[in-house]
């Protein structure tokens, strides 16, 4: 994922420049169990450094929770960064069976940083979100096709076809909101799954966590429709694998799902 790599190492660039209070311990996780993690601050960008790891994290409204899930393979890390100015560095590994489900981020596995060198850094990252946006930007004023549609209680949402561009996958989403009550987005996530639910025990979700989101709305107005890209990670489908869009209404019941 050659945009992606270029992405995460404007990122981690800075990392020598950095000293740890005290070893960072491993995270185990698998695909059959969530592992949450828990930090002092909302979390603004979490970033995985392997594919077969999946870390989701409420990108409308900030939280300090964050889920996270594995497919077998190598070890790997996590980088995340909370508003607070909080930068942590946790190494991750895939385990079959876990002991604990729930970790709270300790304040001392935070990254001790050099202020003149990681102003001299930030100032590079937002060439790569400027990658993002002018395709973004080209897409909403030349997509004219949804593929996928879905509507309830007037509010309609469409989407496009997984659109591939080098290691990315970009989706356009739309919602109309033609009720007469704002709607405001809880929560937007793309997941793969695999199996059915007729049959329970082999039914797996693994969110797709998004690399960018390019003019996503957290309210619609009563009676307008607002258009947007979200951008993906490159991933394919395997045998009895297919996409679902889940689309959740902030305190509401007006919710997707297809």
């Amino acid at each position: 994922m050659k945009n992606t790599i270029i992405y995460f190492c404007s990122l981690m660039s800075f990392i020598p420049s950095f000293c740890q209070n005290q070893i960072i311990d491993t995270l185990f996780a698998n695909e059959h169990q969530i592992v949450s993690l828990f930090f002092e601050s909302p979390i603004e960008k979490g970033i995985v450094g392997s594919g077969h790891f999946v870390f989701t994290y409420n990108q409308v409204i900030p939280e300090p929770l964050g889920l996270l899930q594995a497919q077998k393979g190598i070890e790997s890390n996590l980088l995340v960064l909370t508003q607070n100015g909080g930068i942590y560095s946790l190494v991750l590994a895939y385990r079959d069976s876990l002991a604990d489900f729930h970790h709270f981020i300790d304040a001392k596995n935070k990254l001790v940083r050099n202020s003149a060198v990681v102003e001299k850094n930030i100032e590079k990252q937002p060439l790569s979100v400027n990658k993002y946006d002018k395709l973004c930007k080209q897409l909403l004023r030349n997509t004219t096709q949804f593929n996928q549609l879905k509507t309830t209680g007037n509010i309609r949402l469409k989407m496009t076809n997984s659109i591939y561009h080098n290691n990315e996958v970009y989706v356009v989403y739309e919602i109309k909101n033609a009720s007469a009550i704002d709607y405001r987005i809880g929560q937007l996530q793309l997941l793969k799954v695999l199996g059915n639910t007729k049959r329970n025990a082999s039914y797996q979700e693994t969110p797709i966590t998004p690399l960018h989101t390019y003019r996503m709305p957290k309210i619609v107005a009563q009676g307008n429709t607002m258009r947007f890209v979200i951008v993906y990670p490159k991933f394919t489908l395997g045998t009895n694998q297919s996409l679902k869009t889940l689309l959740q209404e902030k305190d509401g019941s007006r919710n997707f799902t297809f």
